[in-house]
């Protein structure tokens, strides 16, 4: 089963040690280029890791064509073949999630990984339950993500499954291809009175006194091609436009 990572953030670019380990070992990065992929993401939560700024989350009401950002899909370096094999590129992708050497779980109360099936794909039964196994054990702690006001979730706690379509690739325009299975990074945003922060906000905050150099997620997001339908706003309200 052939297995890609979604990613809609620093795991690409990022330069901590243990992401560029990370990437080295598990992913395909020097051997193929990332796919392009349309995705429900924006920037929505608030990271006092990035100084109070704000980093990306997967959102259901950028669902909508005009609304979906640009992720990247990069193949694992191994295929999956055994039930245990998931699990594993699971819990290493949560251990750069957390920029931590040790493996220690897929979630927490900030973000949990979760997958995203190919519905025209001959997927693995076992391994798909020993996915469900997993979740089942963890219960109640794998908490579902909170959601905007009027918004569906973007996903199904009970299952580990992200609740939105197989994406498109962003140059061809038809369903990603050469993947069976999607593992991917689900982070709880932070919303005022239900409603995602403003691309003026947004930009506030990379502004503020404290908030660094952090503004430079914002560009390296862009450098590397993932984008959301907000960034024009956002890029307006850094240069202080009207």
């Amino acid at each position: 089963m052939r297995l890609g990572i979604l990613i809609v953030g620093s795991l690409y670019w990022g330069h901590s040690r243990v992401r560029c380990r990370w990437r080295q070992a598990r992913l395909s990065c020097a051997d193929e280029h990332p796919v392009r992929v349309r995705v429900p993401i924006r920037y929505g939560r608030k990271a006092c890791s990035r100084g109070n700024t704000f980093t990306m989350v997967f959102a259901k009401s950028c669902s909508e064509d005009a609304k979906l950002g640009v992720g990247l899909v990069v193949p694992a370096r191994a295929e999956c073949c055994e039930p245990g094999h998931l699990l594993e590129e699971a819990e290493y992708l949560w251990a750069a999630e957390r920029d931590r050497e040790e493996i220690s779980g897929i979630y927490s109360k900030w973000g949990k990984v979760c997958i995203l099936e190919n519905r025209d794909a001959k997927l693995s039964e076992p391994i798909l339950q020993a996915w469900q196994s997993r979740i089942e054990a963890l219960g109640k702690a794998y908490t579902a993500l909170s959601t905007a006001q009027g918004e569906g979730p973007v996903l199904d706690a009970s299952t580990g499954r992200a609740l939105f379509d197989w994406p498109t690739d962003a140059v061809t325009k038809q369903p990603l291809l050469g993947f069976d299975l999607l593992l991917m990074t689900a982070t709880e945003p932070t919303l005022n009175d239900g409603q995602y922060p403003t691309p003026k906000e947004i930009a506030e905050a990379w502004k503020a006194p404290g908030a660094g150099d952090n503004v430079l997620y914002f560009h390296n997001n862009r450098h590397h091609g993932i984008t959301t339908f907000q960034d024009e706003q956002i890029l307006a309200a850094l240069r202080g436009a009207a």
